[in-house]
């Protein structure tokens, strides 16, 4: 039954949030239109490839581009489940690319997902890819090959359990080592090394027939010495924080260093002629030495740290895809950027704002859900207080005149109380003429109190019932009591206004501090720290606020207006009992 309701929940928060967006999308023009790869699939996000910002100096072919979602840049809600409906297309918007999707965390808002790029081309030109989700009816998408065939293996270490896999088409796991699973590893996950000596070992027959071969991974060392690296007689060593090649008795060390407790990209790119060592994606050192192929590969025997997304290659690799991998893959990366969302329904482009409600987290679409709700709710109670108000001062004021005419008749007609009587039944009868007037009310009950101490009053020289001021009192004190209960119901439902007033702020600012805490935790999460990451998580927590401003700012106004209109009321009503008991007192008080 639980699970039941939470699907329920969910489904109808899905519901509502694709209804409010399609309301806000009718009062939003398009920024523009472009051509669509497949109208099946609702929702498309533009993804630049700024190859300026990591100082790209030469083509790169078939790379893989670690994309990163989360709430910041990625509607979660949209998508299908295990993101079954994720495309990627070239920038033609008809060519689909190859990817892999590593991780796909509905719960936690984050995925990791691997991209192959054909052709990534340095300088300032406006690169970019296609993503696409949304559609229902999406099935698993073809599987190709992510890596080229000169990829030996891909460890991504995400495995939580046993050795790890290899994601690449050579289908390489790793052969021997001890290793567990770090959940807060740099991309979804890492492995742990527990510096007993073994490390981690691959077997690959290509890669001990190449002539070449290139290994990169991401070490986040909690010692500051240990093997890094050992293939045949090249080794590559940490040593007092700084990595050193060694092979044939030769030795080269890197002109940086690896911080204890911090994660950083080694590769190292062995062909003919030696050995090229890179640092976080920069040439560190150089060691000429012959490439002679060994056994098997060994990866961080003796370090006690953590490792993230081992790659070998049966060739060398350029300085430019070492300069990619490390630059696009890292916490700090300024490869990747997310525009706005464009959707079908919205015939092109949707603009900032419906972008930032699509990258709106779950609590926030609750928190939204309910300022629209409390939103209709005022509306509903000032549009109904305004009518109530509006038609009794009209009534008001239609039963001041009748009363104006009975206090003139009650003075010129004759001393009889019959006559009397009658006149002040025949007004207070007059219930259809003054359905809305409060004081007609007032005044039945003024009325029914006086004309039912006539039958026991003294009678006056003229024939008058002498009414006592006890009586005339108690008259009074029935008056006022009618009164207070007009007053109530003048204000009846007023308490809702002042909720929205007080309490939809209060709720926004709620859904804003959990929306930034959310984007802020998926974003450390995925690592990717860049502004154009962070901005859309944060602007879409912040409708949360508006949500609740614009709940509490209409409501402001009608209540002031209302509680206005209301006194006025309250201040007719005391001064018409001031005047029916001075009046009832002129002509019957003792």
């Amino acid at each position: 039954m639980p699970g039941e309701t939470l699907a329920r929940i969910s489904t109808f928060l899905i519901n509502m949030k694709r209804l409010i967006t399609i309301a806000l999308c009718a009062l939003l023009l398009p920024l523009s239109a472009h051509a669509w790869w497949n109208e099946a699939w609702t929702i498309r996000k533009k993804i630049s490839l700024d190859t300026q910002s990591i100082g790209l100096s030469a083509e790169v072919q078939g790379a893989p581009v670690l994309i990163r979602l989360s709430t910041g840049n990625f509607d979660f809600l949209s998508a299908g489940e295990n993101g079954i409906d994720i495309r990627f297309v070239a920038e033609d918007d008809k060519t689909e690319l190859p990817f892999q999707i590593e991780r796909f965390d509905v719960l936690n808002e984050l995925a990791f997902v691997w991209v192959r790029v054909p052709t990534i081309s340095p300088g300032s030109g406006a690169q970019h890819i296609w993503l696409y989700y949304g559609n229902d009816q999406a099935v698993a998408a073809n599987a190709a090959p992510v890596y080229d065939e000169t990829q030996v293996a891909t460890w991504h270490l995400s495995d939580s359990t046993g050795l790890p896999q290899d994601a690449s088409p050579a289908g390489n796991p790793a052969s021997a080592g001890t290793v567990t699973f770090s959940a807060s590893g740099l991309i979804a996950g890492a492995a742990r090394l527990q510096a007993d000596g073994a490390g981690l070992e691959l077997n690959s027959a290509s890669l001990q027939s190449a002539s070449a071969f290139t290994f990169s991974a991401w070490f986040k060392p909690d010692t500051a010495d240990g093997e890094l690296l050992r293939y045949g007689d090249l080794t590559l060593a940490l040593q007092a924080g700084i990595p050193s090649l060694e092979m044939a008795g030769a030795r080269a060390q890197a002109t940086g260093s690896l911080s204890v407790g911090g994660w950083h990209h080694l590769a190292v790119v062995h062909g003919p002629s030696g050995a090229a060592l890179y640092l976080d994606g920069l040439p560190a050192a150089d060691l000429a030495a012959a490439f002679a192929p060994g056994g098997a590969l060994r990866v961080g025997a003796g370090l006690r740290g953590e490792i993230d997304e081992v790659h070998v290659a049966s060739g060398a690799r350029s300085a430019d895809w070492m300069r990619l991998q490390a630059t696009s893959q890292g916490l700090n990366s300024q490869l990747v950027k997310f525009s706005p969302e464009e959707t079908t329904e919205a015939g092109g482009e949707t603009g900032y704002f419906m972008a930032t409600m699509n990258n709106l987290t779950i609590d926030g679409w609750v928190v939204v859900v309910i300022c629209v709700f409390m939103f209709f709710i005022a509306l509903w109670v000032m549009y109904r207080k305004a009518v109530l108000i509006s038609a009794q001062t009209k009534n008001n004021l239609q039963f001041s005149e009748a009363f104006v005419k009975l206090t003139t008749s009650l003075r010129k007609a004759e001393p009889v109380t019959q006559g009397h009587v009658q006149r002040l039944d025949q007004l207070a009868a007059r219930e259809k003429d003054f359905a809305q007037s409060s004081l007609h009310r007032i005044y039945q009950v003024g009325a029914r109190e006086l004309v039912g101490r006539f039958s026991t009053a003294a009678h006056s020289e003229g024939g008058l019932p002498v009414v006592s001021a006890n009586a005339m009192a108690a008259v009074r004190a029935s008056l006022d009591a009618q009164l207070t209960r007009e007053r109530q119901r003048l204000d009846k439902s007023m308490v809702l206004l002042t909720i929205a007033i007080s309490g939809g702020p209060f709720l926004g600012l709620l859904g804003t501090v959990v929306g930034v805490m959310i984007t802020f935790a998926a974003i450390a999460a995925a690592g990717d720290v860049n502004v154009n990451a962070i901005a859309p998580g944060i602007a879409a927590a912040l409708v949360a606020t508006v949500a609740g401003l614009g709940v509490a700012i209409p409501a402001l106004f009608g209540y002031n207006y209302l509680q206005t209109r209301i006194k006025e009321i309250a201040v007719d009503m005391n001064v018409f009992v001031d005047e029916f008991v001075t009046q009832m007192a002129e002509n019957y008080g003792g």
